[in-house]
């Protein structure tokens, strides 16, 4: 009888956090970039049952327009270009998703070690972490990339090098100042391990922020694996991938092919807004002094 009162208690609660979330400003922005996610990670999921044609394999005429039977055109291989959008979009939230989660399992723990601890732990890992985040990012995936070679795990892994200071910065900064609010002084005063201090009291009240940051981190990792297929250094094809065709189309643009870049631009540019539109709702709704100050 109990559980079963609590079960209604903290269902009632997490409905009234829900609907007072829902109902302001920040929370419709993030509803709207929910959507944009969900609809592009069910087109992801189900990619091989959506798309109409085989992305890899010619399946109509060379530069076909959009039309009934290729909704959005061939390419210059006569490749259906929505069944490789579609495709492409997998291909894209698994390298995002694989960097994102790499970078925050590198710099997640050397914040929280950094600023826990502090003295010269945290001047070297400090000095590591500003002098890999001080160079540009895509320059910097590009020198990565370049030394790993192509595949998915290789550009996830470039990605993720460019990433890990982020985290790092972020949480090292909250860990420092939260060690010297009152309940940790208390933990520690009864006699609580670093580890225990660490990952009940500490850990807890700074994830709100890695939040945020995994969701903006999200919508640079899409333009940046873009930007590397773009450049060739991203998937090899003829995996279908937006970077890749957007290289492969601009170079027939002034044959007035422009359905080869659209889709494949727009593609990137509504999920990178989803994401976008997600993290600035949640930072809004988590943060709410941040849209005073501005």
């Amino acid at each position: 009888m109990e559980t079963q009162v609590e079960v209604r208690f903290l269902s009632a609660g997490i409905g009234r956090v829900l609907r007072k979330f829902f109902r302001s400003g920040s929370g419709k922005m993030a509803f709207v970039g929910a959507v944009i996610l969900i609809v592009f990670l069910l087109a992801a999921l189900f990619a091989d049952q959506i798309a109409p044609y085989d992305p890899t394999v010619r399946s109509g005429r060379t530069f076909q327009p959009p039309s009934s039977k290729h909704i959005f055109g061939t390419d210059n291989l006569g490749r259906d270009m929505f069944s490789r959008v579609l495709h492409g979009a997998k291909i894209a939230l698994l390298i995002a998703f694989m960097a994102v989660l790499i970078a925050a399992a590198i710099g997640i723990p050397l914040g929280l070690l950094s600023g826990y601890i502090g003295g010269p732990l945290d001047r070297i890992l400090t000095l590591i972490m500003d002098a890999v985040y001080s160079f540009p990012g895509l320059i910097l995936a590009i020198a990565v990339a370049a030394v790993l070679g192509t595949g998915v795990t290789n550009i996830a892994v470039s990605i993720a090098v460019v990433y890990a200071p982020t985290y790092f910065r972020v949480i090292r900064n909250q860990v420092a100042s939260i060690k010297s609010e009152l309940y940790v002084e208390a933990a520690r005063a009864i006699g609580a391990r670093n580890w225990t201090i660490l990952f009940r009291y500490v850990l807890p009240n700074v994830l709100p922020s890695v939040v945020v940051v995994l969701s903006m981190n999200l919508a640079d990792a899409i333009m940046t694996e873009a930007g590397l297929s773009f450049l060739g250094l991203g998937i090899a094809p003829p995996t279908p991938d937006w970077g890749y065709d957007l290289s492969n189309g601009q170079r027939f643009i002034l044959m007035n092919d422009w359905w080869m870049i659209m889709f494949p631009g727009l593609a990137i540019i509504v999920l990178v807004l989803g994401f976008s539109l997600f993290s600035e709702g949640l930072n809004e709704y988590l943060n709410p002094n941040v849209g005073e100050r501005e």
